[in-house]
């Protein structure tokens, strides 16, 4: 079981397994992997059953939108969990780009709850506050990422994606499995010609965080992404919209910038804080707002922003700002960063 904090959730995780269990060699090398996995590396049962839940929610959004491109097909939607269950049972659903973006949303609601479940009276949360910005641009930014939060929040509250947060490769291929699954007794062209229609109507733009990169963004073009705004989005716990400002200050990619934001990566917060050009007071809030929420040592990470040479600086952002398949084929060659 999980809490009830996390129903639906609690749902996903708790469906009845029947007695059809892999066996023999199969499942034995499941086992194994999953027996001497680094319980740091583990994911938690909150964290899986969330997962879990988001999936199938997409799944079934996905059936839903094929079903609905082929008009007066006579073809009832099928269930969520089931559907999703066959296709990650052929390891269709196994991609690298959706398990990351579902463990991402996981890791966000764990990051809002704790700093929601803050005790004491507190003022106007900032992103209301800058919905009524007195700049435009801010303001219609701060909206835009509010209208796209609340669009991926269900009736209890809990995280969804769409297929906007995909990118269109990764849309044309869900959409396209599905599919797929949904034609394994019926029309297969009529099928395929569906979620062709459907990859089409989505796209990046409408995606959660290109709503957070573009409220950073107003806020940089307002000359506002100083140390003083990092604090208070750092002590308000908005870890996309924060991940999106020190991205921009340090001149590397959003995803580099949640990896050592919440990820754990190494050197932290301290050499994020270091590439973002954080004075001193700033860097220590950032660290105390969020080395829990990477599971770092406050005083360790301190030390270490205030021993990172410039030089060592330096090599990290002259890494981070080469092209990812350049830094993944240098990897490969087993050439050294610096």
């Amino acid at each position: 079981m999980v809490p009830e904090e996390w129903p639906l959730a609690a749902l996903a995780a708790d469906r009845p397994v029947g007695s059809a269990r892999t066996r023999g060699s199969r499942r034995l090398a499941s086992v194994r992997r999953d027996f001497f996995l680094d319980p740091v590396h583990r994911l938690t049962e909150q964290e899986r059953a969330l997962m879990t839940a988001m999936l199938h929610d997409l799944v079934g959004s996905i059936a839903g939108e094929v079903l609905a491109a082929m008009p007066a097909n006579g073809i009832e939607p099928p269930d969520a969990a089931t559907l999703a269950m066959r296709l990650s049972a052929t390891g269709l659903l196994d991609r690298e780009e959706l398990v990351y973006l579902l463990l991402r949303r996981a890791d966000e609601h764990r990051i809002s709850t704790a700093f929601a479940g803050r005790a004491g009276a507190r003022k106007l949360p900032l992103l209301p506050q800058l919905v009524g910005d007195g700049d435009a641009a801010v303001a219609a930014a701060a909206m835009a990422l509010v209208v796209a939060r609340g669009r991926r929040r269900d009736a209890f509250g809990q995280p969804r994606i769409e297929l906007n947060d995909l990118s269109p490769g990764e849309v044309a291929s869900l959409a396209l499995s599905v599919a797929a699954a949904l034609a394994e007794n019926g029309d297969r062209l009529a099928m395929s010609a569906a979620a062709g229609v459907v990859a089409s109507g989505h796209g990046p733009s409408d995606s959660l965080d290109f709503a957070a990169v573009g409220l950073a963004d107003a806020l940089e073009t307002a000359g506002r992404v100083d140390d003083a705004m990092i604090e208070a989005v750092a002590q308000e716990g908005e870890a996309s919209l924060l991940a999106a400002m020190l991205a921009r200050k340090a001149g590397i990619s959003f995803e580099t910038a949640w990896g050592y934001l919440v990820s754990g990566q190494e050197d932290g917060l301290a050499l994020l804080g270091r590439m973002a050009g954080l004075g001193r007071p700033t860097a220590a809030r950032l660290i105390a707002e969020f080395g829990a929420v990477s599971g770092a040592s406050v005083e360790e990470e301190i030390a270490r922003f205030d021993s990172l040479g410039d030089d060592q600086v330096k090599v990290a952002l002259d890494w981070w700002r080469l092209p990812p398949d350049f830094r993944a084929a240098s990897a490969a060659l087993g050439q050294a960063r610096g």
